[in-house]
């Protein structure tokens, strides 16, 4: 799934292909993708409108048009844009498209169709939706302060892994890929209770997340299975990930000691024995 260095890169990518840009015309082939309004009307009320702000908060993009209609898109698992010459073949699994006032396209991709776009009338309502007001700070954010962070682990004896999976308790924009990471980074073993952690640990898992998230944006992300970036290329964080995807048994990079598997609230999870306590 996206995280919020994947999604922040297709921002940054969004930003600098599409703002300023007119929509022609817009096509939906897959309905289930728009949330809560028909394609007749999302067609009639995109077309002829001009994209004026790409914003992101954790792992939602919000697209804003010049009118003040913003569209909500949550990439889900393998959500991407596209944005591509007006020649270029239509992927699969292409569910929505921009035609755009410059002979360029901008497509909506999801192979596994669990990506959701939402309609509003203005930024200010599109904040109100679902989860999105109850979003905790994410790690680029200066709300994102050691002191919150450190408050909001005391209140938990939940596995350390999984409250930073919450996008509302301690910190959002993180999944399974860069809370490994991060937890790798700072020696703690996932399964740790949060209010367990010492002082030096939190300080050392907060700097953790700080630093996973800001060195994958500036490369653009990882791609595993399905994330490309706007102009379909791959993110290449995967080449420093130390413990996420490795296989049962394969040695740590550090240590040499195998490296564990474990289902952890649902989720795979990745660490080393040795090097994490």
């Amino acid at each position: 799934m996206p995280e919020l260095p994947e999604v922040e890169t297709v921002r940054k990518g969004l930003e600098k292909k599409v703002i300023g840009k007119k929509i022609l015309k817009v096509k939906v082939n897959r309905s289930k993708t728009l949330e809560n309004i028909s394609p007749e009307n999302f067609q009639k009320k995109l077309s002829g409108q001009r994209f004026k702000s790409i914003r992101r908060k954790a792992k939602y993009l919000f697209l804003e048009m010049e009118n003040g209609l913003v569209l909500i898109v949550h990439l889900k698992m393998s959500g991407t844009f596209l944005v591509q010459e007006i020649t270029s073949p239509e992927p699969v699994h292409t569910h929505i498209i921009f035609m755009l006032d410059n002979e360029k396209i901008l497509r909506f991709k999801d192979l596994r169709a669990f990506g959701r776009i939402s309609l509003y009338n203005s930024f200010k309502e599109a904040q109100k939706i679902g989860s999105i007001p109850f979003l905790a700070p994410e790690p680029i954010e200066d709300s994102f302060t050691l002191s919150h962070f450190q408050e909001s682990l005391k209140k938990y004896k939940s596995p350390i892994k999984t409250l930073l999976l919450d996008q509302t308790k301690a910190v959002s924009g993180m999944g399974n890929i860069y809370a490994d990471e991060a937890l790798f980074l700072a020696g703690i073993r996932p399964t740790r209770k949060a209010n367990s952690l010492k002082k030096n640990e939190v300080q050392e898992l907060y700097a953790s997340i700080k630093r996973v998230i800001t060195d994958s944006i500036k490369i653009g992300g990882t791609s595993i299975r399905d994330y490309v970036q706007t102009d379909g290329s791959l993110g290449n964080y995967a080449l420093n990930l130390f413990v996420y995807g490795k296989k049962k048994s394969e040695e740590c990079l550090v240590c040499k000691t195998p490296i564990e598997y474990i289902r952890l609230g649902q989720r795979g999870t990745h660490f080393c024995p040795r090097c994490q306590k």
